[in-house]
């Protein structure tokens, strides 16, 4: 499940909360795609990842990065929850961005994946920006919903992780 809420628009700050059900028992490790569907490049999108850590329902876990783009999360008790925030300036539709306007992003630039766990399904939560840049916002995705109204906030749905990386989100 991914919680994603553009907290920043002035900064240009996406908050994401990845909860993990039932993370590898020897930790979980996450990796953000250095790749996009249609493009053939190597991107760097965990460079954009400018904080993240981690917690079990005893408390936070230790995150080592063990390269450029991939992160182990401490062996923990049951579910987790992983809160990372990513910088989002890039006016592509490779990546993400977000100021007082719009945001936009590409999943494969803002979701990690729980490695070894692609196959599972995803839930997208999108929340809505700070109510002082949020008026008459809407939501533009082919996510399927999960609850929320089509051109709504609220909760969507992939079958797993490529079909995710496979719907950009705009809101504005």
């Amino acid at each position: 499940v991914y919680r994603i809420a553009p907290s920043d628009p002035h900064a240009h700050l996406f908050t994401v909360a990845m909860t993990i059900a039932a993370p590898a028992p020897e930790g979980q490790r996450l990796a953000l795609p250095a790749w996009i569907p249609g493009s053939y490049m190597i991107r760097e999108f965990a460079r954009h990842v400018v904080a993240l850590g981690a917690r079990d329902a005893r408390g936070p876990l230790r995150v080592d990065k063990l390269d450029k783009h991939t992160w182990r999360v401490a062996a923990a008790a049951g579910p987790i929850v992983v809160e990372y925030t990513v910088y989002a300036w890039d006016l592509s539709v490779r990546a993400a961005h977000l100021d007082a306007t719009h945001g936009f992003l590409n999943p494969t630039s803002v979701c990690l994946r729980a490695v070894g766990q692609e196959s599972r399904p995803c839930t997208v939560e999108l929340e809505p920006p700070p109510a002082s840049v949020a008026r008459g916002w809407k939501v533009a995705t082919t996510l399927p919903e999960a609850g929320a109204k089509r051109g709504g906030f609220g909760r969507y749905r992939a079958a797993d992780y490529g079909a995710l990386a496979d719907h950009p989100v705009e809101v504005g």
